[in-house]
C-alpha cells in the first residue's frame, strides 16, 4: 500500500514538473515571437519617423503644448505613438497608440495619458522580450521615448512598486504634479500585483 501511495505522488510531481515546463515552454515561444514582431515594427516605425519626421518637426518642444493629443503613424494597419528604448535591458519596442489586450502579445500598448501632459502609461506583457525585466532597473536607469515626429525624451527611473489590480487611480494619477513623466507596468507571472517603474524627464 505504501509502495502505491509512493508512486502515485512521484508520477503526481513527475506530472506537475511537465505541465510546468510546458507552460515555460510556451511563454518562451511566445516571447521570441513577440520579439520578432516587435523588431520588425520597430525598423519600419524608424524608417518612417527618420523620413518623416524631419519635415515635422517643431521648434516648440511638444512638452510646452499641454494639451497636445499624441500624434500616430500607421505599420501595416495598426496605429503607434512611438518608440521606447531601455539601454539597461537593450529594449527598443514600438508603443501602439491605444490599449488592446489582444495586441499585448505583439507589443507595449499606450494606457493613458501622454508624453506632453508628462503622465504618460505604457502597459506590456511579461515577456523577457518585453516587459518582464523592468523590475531590474534601478532609480536612475535611463528610459527614453521617442515620438512620431522624432522627438526623443530622455528619463530616469525614480520610483518602482508594486500595485494590486484594482489599484488603477494609483497607476493613472500623480500624488503630486511634478512626481513622474512615464509609468511603464507588467503584470507579475501570477498576474496577482503589477510591476509598475515610474520615470522622470531630465
Amino acid at each position: 500500500m505504501k509502495s502505491k501511495t509512493g508512486w502515485i505522488i512521484l508520477l503526481a510531481g513527475l506530472l506537475c514538473m511537465m505541465a510546468a515546463l510546458a507552460v515555460f515552454l510556451f511563454n518562451q515561444n511566445e516571447s521570441h515571437q513577440a520579439k520578432t514582431a516587435s523588431a520588425k515594427i520597430v525598423a519600419a516605425l524608424s524608417e518612417q519617423i527618420a523620413e518623416e519626421g524631419e519635415e515635422n518637426h517643431e521648434e516648440t518642444f511638444p512638452t510646452d503644448i499641454t494639451d497636445r493629443t499624441m500624434p500616430e503613424m500607421t505599420v501595416d494597419g495598426e496605429r503607434y505613438a512611438g518608440i521606447l528604448r531601455i539601454p539597461e535591458l537593450e529594449l527598443e519596442l514600438p508603443v501602439l497608440a491605444f490599449f488592446d489586450y489582444d495586441s499585448l502579445q505583439v507589443t507595449p500598448c499606450l494606457y493613458s495619458g501622454t508624453i506632453y501632459r508628462r503622465n504618460m502609461v505604457i502597459g506590456a506583457h511579461n515577456y523577457d522580450a518585453h516587459f518582464g525585466r523592468i523590475s531590474a532597473l534601478g532609480i536612475g536607469s535611463e528610459v527614453d521615448f521617442t515620438d512620431v515626429e522624432n522627438n526623443t525624451y530622455r528619463c530616469r527611473v525614480v520610483n518602482l512598486e508594486t500595485l494590486k489590480p484594482d489599484q488603477n487611480d494609483v497607476l493613472t494619477e500623480k500624488a503630486h504634479e511634478g512626481d513622474w513623466d512615464i509609468t511603464l507596468f507588467t503584470c507579475n507571472y501570477s498576474g496577482t500585483e503589477r510591476v509598475t517603474v515610474r520615470c522622470k524627464m531630465e
